[in-house]
Parts: structure tokens; sequence; C-alpha cells
């Protein structure tokens, strides 16, 4: 899947704040309105084809979470910006779609223990196809294990079905440590999304939150049928990311983030049959995002 994603089932920026303390009132909904933009930078190993690559993104997402479940939908469309001889090739592909729902179902053992099931159902594909052409799922499970409040521990196994390939065990690890409380460490090793995620509150009452990201990250989607056949594209890329959120009042309701990344690698594989038929990579490059959400 695009992310399976663990436990809060949000962006790794923004999980921590479904638990602060900004507010005693429980809000268990999170709704968010989001964009995205790419720089264009020079396209290279794709055959000898020139040009430049770039996207931007706009989306959704609307969060329900108590300590024992989760459910999140995300809806994103992914503009995709080719220049030059790229514009014309079989390297490029049309805006796609990702709409993805993702949940979990927990059950704890003592203060300590617990066990979840984790699962996930998603349309990924250029918007010219149908809903059933882009579908793809995901299901899996793990044990969780909070030995003290400093240290939260999670280890499973997720079977993910990807476009173009036969369904592939993941295995899934997440630890998170929280040395005071006002900083988060999280190691996360999914297959799909593996990095360091740094959290820290620069507030008593958790309002405004600092975080930095250095992982490796990968989205698919379905794309219209190549000379050769059914395709799918594999973006795998690796961003270095910082970003500010700032909840507007006491009441911990409506906040707003603001992030820049520089995107080190990337690259673009197509698949058939679980052969890859071309690839091509863009060059290091600059993104810009923006946020504005409520919890309620």
């Amino acid at each position: 899947m695009r992310k399976i994603k663990h436990i809060a089932l949000l962006s790794a920026t923004l999980g921590g704040f479904l638990d602060c303390a900004v507010a005693a009132e429980e809000k268990p909904w999170l709704i968010m309105a989001d964009w995205q933009s790419r720089a264009a930078d020079s396209i290279s190993h794709s055959g000898g084809e020139v040009g430049t690559y770039g996207r931007s993104r706009t989306g959704l997402e609307a969060i329900w979470k108590r300590a024992d479940a989760a459910v999140d939908l995300e809806w994103y469309r992914y503009q995709q910006k080719f220049t030059g001889l790229a514009a014309n090739s079989d390297r490029r592909y049309g805006d796609t779609t990702d709409l993805i729902l993702t949940g979990f179902r927990q059950w704890d053992h003592g203060e300590r223990y617990a066990a979840q099931l984790i699962y996930a159902v998603e349309f990924a594909a250029e918007s010219s196809l149908a809903l059933s052409e882009g579908f793809r799922w995901g299901l899996g499970g793990a044990v969780r294990w909070r030995p003290d409040p400093e240290l939260d521990l999670a280890l499973g196994l997720v079977v993910q079905h990807r476009f173009e390939m036969a369904p592939l065990p993941v295995p899934y690890v997440k630890a998170i440590w929280r040395p005071d409380p006002s900083a988060e460490f999280e190691l996360r090793v999914t297959g799909l999304q593996n990095g360091l995620f740094v959290r820290w509150f620069l507030t008593e009452d958790r309002a405004s939150l600092f975080d930095f990201t250095m992982a490796y990250e990968t989205l698919m989607f379905r794309l219209a049928d190549g000379s050769y056949g059914g395709r799918a594209v594999a973006v795998g890329e690796v961003p270095v990311r910082i970003g500010l959120t700032q909840f507007f009042e006491s009441s911990g309701t409506w906040f707003v983030r603001g992030s820049a990344e520089w995107v080190a690698f990337a690259r673009h594989s197509f698949r058939h049959d679980g052969e890859t038929m071309g690839a091509f990579q863009p060059g290091a490059s600059w993104g810009l995002a923006f946020r504005v959400g409520a919890r309620f």
C-alpha cells in the first residue's frame, strides 16, 4: 500500500496532536486540507530522453481515532509535470488520484501489551482509469509493547498487494521514544515508509510543534496500458523534511502546518508482471507544503 500507517494512522508529523494535552476535552475527529508542490528538475537514466519532471498535490484527509481503534480516509490528486522530450515519451504519465482507507483495531492485554489488526484498501491510478482498475489492499497485524511511559514498541507483518506484482509480506517495525514531555523520536520500518521522525513540542501545552523527517518513502499508481500491456509506476524517494505546526487557540481546535523539504533522491520505475520495463530519475529538488485543519 502507499502507506500502511501504524496506530494513529496519521502522517508522521501530525500523529502526536491527537494525543496532545492542548485541551482536556476529547476530540476524536481530525479534518485536514493539504497542498504540496515540488520544483521541476532534469531527468536522467531514461534511455536518452531529456526534459524535466515536477509535481504538485492537493488533498483532503479525515481521521477518527480512539485509544483502541482508528479509521483514516485520504484523497489526493497529483499533477505530474513533464517538459522537453520526456513530455512525449513512454516515460510520461498523466495526473493521478489516490483514495485510501486505512484503519486499525487494538486489543489490550494489561497496561504493557496489545495486539493490533492493521488494514487498508486503496484506489491509486491515473485519473482516466476506472476505480476498479486501481484497487489494491493490505492486511496484517502487530504486537505492541509499552515497557514504560517513555518507550513504545511494535513488531508485526503486513501482506501488501502491489500493482503488477504478487502480494508481498512486509515486516512491520515501529519504535517511539519519549525522553521527556517535549520530545518524541520515532523509528519506522514498513517497507514503504522507512526512516526517522523527530517531533519537538515548543510549548508546555503542545500548541506548537517542530518536526524533522529523514525517510525513504514510496508511492505506486496503476497506469493506462502501454506498448507492453498493463503497467504501474513505483516512485521511491528520500525526502529530508522540516515543518512547523501551530494551533490557534487553547481549545486545540484549528491549526495550520507549513513544511519545506529537500528530495535528495527519487526514482520512477515502470513495472509489468513483476519486471521493470523502464525508469527515470529526476534530480534533487525542493518542495513546499501547507496544511490547515481542525480537531473536534
